[in-house]
């Protein structure tokens, strides 16, 4: 295949599902440093903990990875409550096998239509519509990205330490080191 400029994914041909099965790494990562208790307290001044951050993400990405068999992706169907979100082991070995499973979808097609089902008002009903597995894929990268940057936030809070830029978003860091290599 040509090289026709950036790909939708940024320069390289980096694929999305790669990029997102690292960003479940990183979060394996950072759990992996935190002790069970730390898994599941709930920080100060947080309304919630890690644990809930985790399974949140993971119904997510599961749906995406359900949708590329099935053609639908539908992000309400979430399991709240699990011992997801109190099991330190439990997370680690989800967040593995997530990654395993993205990577085997490298060769789906980005731009096949999906039926994508989602809640977007609190007081309204589900909703379904067209969508594109590349968009969702996008979809998901940001919002695991967004909650890494919650995640690290409560591991701060709770005297963990966490890579620098775990939760940053690829713009941002691109934005960085552009700005190192100007110095």
């Amino acid at each position: 295949m040509a090289d026709d400029g950036p790909s939708a994914f940024g320069t390289e041909s980096a694929s999305p599902f790669a990029l997102l099965a690292r960003l479940l790494a990183d979060q394996a990562d950072v759990v992996a440093g935190l002790t069970a208790e730390e898994y599941s307290a709930r920080p100060a001044g947080f309304p919630g903990g890690i644990g809930p951050q985790i399974r949140h993400c993971r119904d997510h990405v599961a749906a995406v990875v359900a949708g590329a068999e099935s053609g639908r992706i539908d992000y309400e169907s979430r399991r709240r409550g699990t011992t997801l979100e109190t099991r330190r082991s439990e997370a680690l070995a989800t967040l593995r096998d997530l990654e395993k499973r993205l990577l085997r979808l490298c060769t789906v097609d980005l731009e096949r239509p999906v039926r994508v089902v989602d809640r977007l008002d609190p007081m309204g009903g589900r909703l379904e519509f067209g969508s594109t597995f590349g968009r969702e894929i996008a979809f998901v990268v940001s919002h695991t990205t967004h909650h890494n940057a919650l995640i690290a936030t409560m591991a701060r809070a709770l005297g963990q330490a966490v890579p620098e830029r775990f939760g940053f978003a690829a713009s941002t860091i691109s934005y960085l080191d552009r700005l190192a290599c100007a110095r």
